[in-house]
């Protein structure tokens, strides 16, 4: 239950910074640092002491957490300096996904099952289209939602490992983010590419999203990043569409699209994760830590 009488949140959050200045003393890992930065937030956003406590409490508490900040920071600094840093590794799952596998994060709403195929049926109403049967799949089990599948190369025989830090930069341009959104659109936000330029696409007549893109209509964005990344189902001539990453930032020639795969099922089939690693006493998926909600 929420705390809200104001001696009772000053108590907690002063209990806090007391455990969180212990907890730095002992911790062993820059991941203990790193845990315990991650629970500070957490639990100091989730009292909400601005809302609760008088302003000269909030600020007493508020000098106390910086100090408890500041002790943080010092104990990773001396505890990454105690030890040489081994080099940085990424690693590139093998496997590709499976409908069971796909999805990451927070469990799927209660009832979706019942009311998904009404969902998936009205959405391709709406747009006028028939969804690739395994992006039917993904929807029947959630509508949409996070993944750590987001990754594909077109290099040849792409390495699965690399270390130190030119080999990092090495794996961000072999295996590119081909999901900008990190996960799946929502049944009840996808529309065309077309109705999305309409509202955001401000660019001159012969930089619009219609000038490198003819056939704008025939996009549905299924992940997308800000206004400036699109993964696509293009529908083109055929009922089974391809499946195109729309870069709204380079319209050069044909660079507009950065990635394309014939359909969906090849484009899922293609897809990896970052596999695990240990940094600091953290288990790591590429850049997040196992165990965050997505």
């Amino acid at each position: 239950m929420a705390l809200t009488d104001p001696s009772a949140v000053a108590a907690h959050l002063g209990r806090l910074i007391d455990d969180v200045v212990a907890g730095a003393d002992a911790a062993r890992t820059g991941g203990d640092i790193l845990r315990l930065r991650g629970r500070f937030d957490r639990e100091w956003d989730a009292a909400q002491p601005g809302a609760h406590v008088s302003s000269e409490a909030y600020d007493a508490l508020r000098l106390r957490r910086g100090a408890a900040e500041e002790r943080l920071t010092a104990r990773f600094v001396a505890l990454r300096d105690r030890a040489p840093s081994p080099e940085p590794l990424r690693l590139i799952d093998p496997e590709p996904p499976t409908v069971a596998t796909f999805f990451e994060g927070r469990a799927p709403v209660t009832g979706w099952a019942d009311e998904a195929e009404a969902a998936i049926r009205a959405a391709e109403t709406r747009l006028g289209v028939s969804l690739p049967a395994t992006l039917r799949e993904l929807y029947r089990l959630r509508n949409g939602g996070p993944t750590d599948f987001f990754l594909a190369t077109d290099v040849r025989d792409a390495p699965l490992r690399f270390e130190g830090e030119a080999a990092l930069r090495e794996a961000d341009e072999a295996w590119r983010t081909v999901l900008p959104g990190l996960g799946l659109t929502a049944l009840e936000w996808l529309e065309t590419l077309g109705a999305i330029g309409d509202g955001i696409d401000f660019g001159d007549e012969d930089e619009s999203w219609c000038a490198v893109l003819p056939g704008i209509d025939r996009l549905i964005p299924i992940s997308s990043h800000g206004s400036d990344l699109w993964l696509c189902l293009d529908y083109g001539e055929t009922a089974e569409p391809s499946v195109m990453l729309f870069d709204a930032t380079s319209f050069e020639q044909s660079g507009a699209t950065r990635f394309r795969r014939p359909d969906f099922s090849t484009f899922f089939a293609g897809l990896r994760r970052h596999g695990v690693t240990v940094e600091d006493g953290l288990a790591m998926r590429g850049p997040r830590v196992l165990g965050e909600d997505t």
